[in-house]
Order: C-alpha cells, then structure tokens, then sequence
C-alpha cells in the first residue's frame, strides 16, 4: 500500500518509488523472512553435497540399474569355481544329494555375456542432477533477495533517483538503505518494527531448516536417519538422529490427536503489495532434500 498507493493520493500516481525507498520499506516489511537466510544457506549448501552424491560411477541409477549384472556375475563367478565352493560347502555341511540333470553352463555363460554388455545410459540423471544443482544455486540468496528483486522487477524498476517518489513527493531519497534482517530494522525510517518480537512461525521454520539440514549432513557422512514430518521435531517427538548440536529436541510420545501438518506455499512476486508474513518456507526443498537424503544413505551401504 505505502509504496504503490501513498503516491496517488498526491496526484503523482505516474512517478514511480525511489530504489532505496522502496528497499527500505521492503526490508521493515519482510524483516523476520530475511533471518532465515543463514540457515537457508547452510540447508543449499548440505543439499549440494548430497547432489555431489549423484555424480560419476557410483550415482544412483548406475548402482541400480547395474544390479542384475552384478548378480549375474556373481553366479558366473560361483560356476566357475564351484568345485572349491562345493568342497566348502560339504565340508561344513555333509554330502547332499546331488541332481544327476545336466545343466547347460554354456548357455547360461553366453547370457551372462548378454546381460553384461547391456551398459544403462545416465545421461538422463546427469543432466537432471545438473539442473537441480543449477537451480539450488540459483535460490541461495532468496531471501535477503526479495526486496531487491521485487523492488528491480515488480515496484521502482528504472527509475530517474532525483525525480521519483521518496514517500513524502518528488525528489531524490536521502536515507540509508537499512541491513537484512530483524535487528537491522531498529532505525528503519520508513517501516516501524518491534525488534524485540519475532514472528514465531518464522522462528519455527529457522528450527526446521537447522533440522534438515543436519539430518542432511548424517545423510552426506552415510549415517542412518530417521526422516519425520517436521511439524513433530518443533513439538518434540523427533528422534535421536535429528537432535543438533546446540539445540536437542526432547522426546516425547504424540498425542491422540494428530496435527495436520502445515503446508508452505511459495511466496507471491505480485504487485499487489506486500505483507510481513505472507512469505513463508517453500515445502518443495523440504521434499527435494528428504528424496536426495535417503539415496545418499543407499548409496554409502
């Protein structure tokens, strides 16, 4: 409102929003999103090592899609030697009765040399690992981001900084443009925020990064992890496994009544103004980093 509108009610409603002004408001406004940034870091950075994870000869569709080669070498390999695994087997088992039906070990080795030309292509999961880790650099900054992307493509755009609007008429804005994050916002000259009360649920969504993304490190190490909703780790019934280094969830059993879990849309790049808390966590990364966790742990077996 204060951006877009305040400039109509001065007959003016053809200037468009100082830079810096228009920063300014967006940095008040969005304040408690830009304190995720830390730990939005920390949880790209853990995804791209589990994405390394994926790369060379040891990726998952190569490892999968080369497992009936393998145990058909293994069988080739136990043909070719079975007198000495026959002379073990009956040395710690006994004589068994033997099947008199001849076999066509010929035939079976000719497969097995059929079977083991047939080489999968991960042409497919390369490039697809490829996109993801564009992707994943791409959203790094996104939320200490917001205000200039939104302010560059939705709101100022290229604008003349002497004849634009500074919130008061038509001149060039004199103030600072203020740091990222809640505690920045003290001497904020556009945007009145209390420092001194966080938006809890973006307290709860930092607990939630911090969670992941040291599940995601076990993950990366080839530790088991036990992956739950997150909304249990923030009540307190998470396991062991999730349990960070300065922060331990204590356990507890759940309750009778289930919670539904919350979803997280993505935030809106509109034009029709913006509001403290209407940017909330993407659940998408959420699922991306439980799918890439567990096929780094079948990866490390």
């Amino acid at each position: 409102m204060k951006l877009v509108y305040c400039s109509h009610c001065r007959g003016m409603s053809n200037v468009k929003s100082c830079n810096s002004y228009c920063r300014n408001v967006l940095k008040g406004c969005l304040a408690n999103q830009a304190d995720l940034d830390p730990e939005w870091r920390n949880l790209i950075d853990s995804l791209l090592l589990v994405a390394e994870r994926f790369d060379g000869p040891s990726n998952v569709e190569t490892v999968i899609g080369t497992i009936h080669t393998r145990i058909a070498e293994a069988i080739s390999n136990m043909q070719e030697n079975k007198e000495s695994i026959t002379a073990k087997v009956f040395q710690g088992c006994g004589n068994p009765k033997l099947n008199t039906k001849p076999s066509n070990v010929e035939d079976k080795r000719r497969r097995v040399k059929t079977i083991s030309e047939d080489k999968p292509s991960v042409l497919g999961l390369e490039k697809l690992v490829s996109d993801v880790k564009g992707k994943l650099k791409d959203v790094r900054d996104l939320w200490v981001s917001l205000p200039v992307t939104l302010c560059n493509d939705k709101i100022s755009g290229s604008v003349n900084e002497d004849k634009c609007w500074n919130g008061m008429t038509r001149s060039r804005y004199l103030p600072d443009v203020m740091g990222d994050g809640l505690a920045n916002q003290i001497n904020n000259p556009e945007v009145e925020v209390d420092i001194t009360k966080p938006d809890m649920t973006i307290r709860q969504q930092i607990m939630q990064l911090k969670i992941m993304t040291n599940r995601l490190r076990n993950a990366y190490k080839g530790n088991d992890v036990d992956f739950q909703d997150a909304s249990d780790d923030i009540s307190g019934s998470g396991s062991g496994d999730g349990c960070l280094d300065e922060v331990c969830v204590k356990k507890q059993s759940k309750s009778s009544s289930t919670r539904q879990p919350e979803t997280h849309p993505m935030p809106k790049l509109s034009g029709q103004g913006v509001s403290g808390n209407s940017i909330v966590l993407p659940s998408f990364f959420l699922l991306l980093l439980s799918l890439a966790a567990v096929a780094t742990q079948y990866l490390w077996r």
